[in-house]
């Protein structure tokens, strides 16, 4: 079975929120706090394909990181919103 592009654009966004938060050296367990887990929680998360909404937008904050810029890019990269693709939404 083929993955849905709502699923390929999650993975997207987290790999590129993982790459964000590595580059930028921010601390797990500053994300950890941020949303309320420890900081093995969200290295585990930031590895794999999905992670919760709070530790998405915490680790995308402290490391500098648009969470809605991220998204938008992954969705339009995944042509899971037509609009997005074609560069109508601002």
């Amino acid at each position: 079975m083929p993955n849905l592009p709502a699923v390929e654009a999650t993975k997207r966004a987290v790999h590129d929120t993982r790459t964000r938060v590595l580059l930028s050296k921010t601390k797990m367990t500053s994300i950890a706090e941020a949303c309320g887990r420890n900081r093995m929680t969200v290295a585990k998360w930031l590895d794999g394909d999905d992670i919760s909404l709070a530790a998405y937008i915490a680790a995308q904050q402290l490391s500098g990181g648009d969470p809605i810029e991220t998204l938008t890019n992954a969705l339009a990269a995944e042509n899971t919103i037509p609009a997005l693709a074609e560069g109508e939404v601002k």
